[in-house]
This record gives C-alpha cells, sequence and structure tokens, in this order.
C-alpha cells in the first residue's frame, strides 16, 4: 500500500490500473497522425496540409518509393493512366543536386495534386540553369571556385555542337535525361574508387539506354571483356573513343578514330 498526503491511498492493485491507463494513452499519441499528413491512397486529389503546399515532404509524399505507387492520367496519351515517377530520398540526397528544393527545377508546378496544375513557366532545362548559373558565378569573379560548374557549363557547349542535341521531331536524338539521371546524378571525385566504378558501368549506360545493338557488338570485344567481365579500368570504354558530349554522326569520317 502507498500513501500519497493525508488521504490518497494507492493500493498495487489501483496503480496497475493507473499504469495501464497512460500506457494506453501515450501509444495512442504515438500512433495517432493528422489526417491532413497521412500519405495520400492510389487515386488521391493531393497531399499534405494543402494543395498549394509544395515542399519536398510533400512532393515525396506521393513520389517517395515508400508510397504505393499512384496512377494518373497521361495527358500525352489520350487520358490513360501511368504510375507516377517514384523517387528513393536517400539517392536525391547524395546527389550533386541534394541540397536544392524540388520546385527549384520544376517552376512550373504551383499546386500538390495529381495531376498537377501548371503554369506556363518552361520546365527544367539542365543547360539553360546550368549556363545561367555560371553567367552568375562569372559577374561575381568567382569562376575560380567553381570550376566543375565551368567543366559542366563546357560540357553543354559540346553538346550543343554534338549529333545527339540535333532536333528529330522537334526533340533533340539524346538529351541530358537520357544519359544521366538528374534525380540522382553524381559523378564521383576523379581518383577514387566510386569513380573508376562509376566509368566501368559507361557501356551500359550507351548500350541499354539507346545503343543496344552496338553493345552485343562490344560486350564480346576485347575491350568489352576486360570492362565487363574482368572490371579493368584501363580498358577502353565508349567515351574514350567517342568522347562524353562532342559526339558525331557515325557516317562522318571524323568520327572514326585514326590508328
Amino acid at each position: 500500500m502507498i500513501k500519497l498526503g493525508r488521504s490518497t491511498i494507492l493500493t498495487p492493485k489501483l496503480v496497475a490500473h493507473l499504469l495501464a491507463g497512460v500506457i494506453c494513452i501515450t501509444t495512442a499519441l504515438m500512433l495517432w497522425q493528422p489526417a491532413a499528413t497521412a500519405a495520400p491512397i492510389e487515386g488521391s486529389a493531393g497531399a499534405g496540409p494543402s494543395a498549394t503546399t509544395l515542399d519536398d515532404a510533400s512532393c515525396l509524399a506521393c513520389h517517395g518509393v515508400v508510397q504505393k505507387p499512384i496512377k494518373v492520367p497521361d495527358p500525352d496519351e489520350d487520358g490513360e493512366m501511368r504510375t507516377m515517377l517514384m523517387l528513393e530520398q536517400d539517392k536525391l540526397i547524395k546527389g550533386v543536386h541534394g541540397e536544392m528544393a524540388c520546385i527549384a527545377c520544376h517552376t512550373d508546378i504551383i499546386d500538390n495534386k495529381a495531376p498537377h496544375a501548371k503554369t506556363d513557366a518552361p520546365k527544367p532545362d539542365c543547360a539553360t540553369c546550368h549556363e545561367d548559373l555560371w553567367e552568375t558565378v562569372k559577374q561575381e569573379g568567382l569562376t575560380k571556385f567553381k570550376t566543375r560548374l565551368g567543366l559542366v557549363v563546357e560540357n553543354i557547349e559540346a553538346y550543343k555542337e554534338s549529333y545527339h542535341a540535333q532536333l528529330k521531331k522537334g526533340a533533340p536524338k539524346a538529351s541530358c535525361d537520357d544519359c544521366h539521371d538528374t534525380h540522382y546524378f553524381n559523378v564521383p571525385p576523379a581518383g577514387t574508387i566510386k569513380r573508376t566504378e562509376w566509368h566501368l558501368t559507361i557501356p551500359k549506360v550507351c548500350g541499354e539506354q539507346c545503343h543496344d545493338d552496338s553493345l552485343e557488338e562490344y560486350a564480346p570485344s576485347v575491350h568489352g571483356k576486360a570492362v565487363m567481365q574482368e572490371h579493368n579500368p584501363k580498358a577502353a570504354v565508349c567515351t574514350d573513343c567517342h568522347t562524353s558530349h562532342s559526339i558525331e554522326r557515325i557516317k562522318e569520317e571524323s568520327f572514326k578514330q585514326i590508328v
């Protein structure tokens, strides 16, 4: 028996009942979450506390891989349903754009409904964004501190003159997205083990994305075996002969390497 003050007496049985009550209340509070922050279900019209909330948490409430994939109408396919892009937050954070908000690139999106309402603002454009940043860097006299950005701009200029940049039915034959995963993009620093591992994946990037016939020829070759079977970092990959961004038309004489 426990006495508190002059008149309050707590028996072991009463103490047990009180503890049980406290545990139930605590558990309920831990499991409860407001309906406004609950994850959306398939076909949901929106997510988050407000349809106009456009922070990263609201974006990942639908586009995060922990959620059940959501089907939305595809405006380019006569209203057919398609699965929305699903992203892994850990990979997003580790990418070179990890500290940027989603709407820093997706400036045309103005709500978090599915499908989104959009403005006339241009869609995300890697080249224009990096070129604008480089102009700002030059104006501020910070080019020596932003050498990697300068290299990106050099690659953009090379790409613009390449065969990949030539238009086909109003769109480039290959754009940044076709080779680089713009959400997870993270080329490791030169001279590191991760850079070597990344370098050895280039034949698959080129081959599996577009040039599957060329990959079939490359894989059993001397270079292909050294790269894809022996994982030899000194063996030749696609970009060693054809460059990364200055890709020329294969029928051009300058495309062929002079031995």
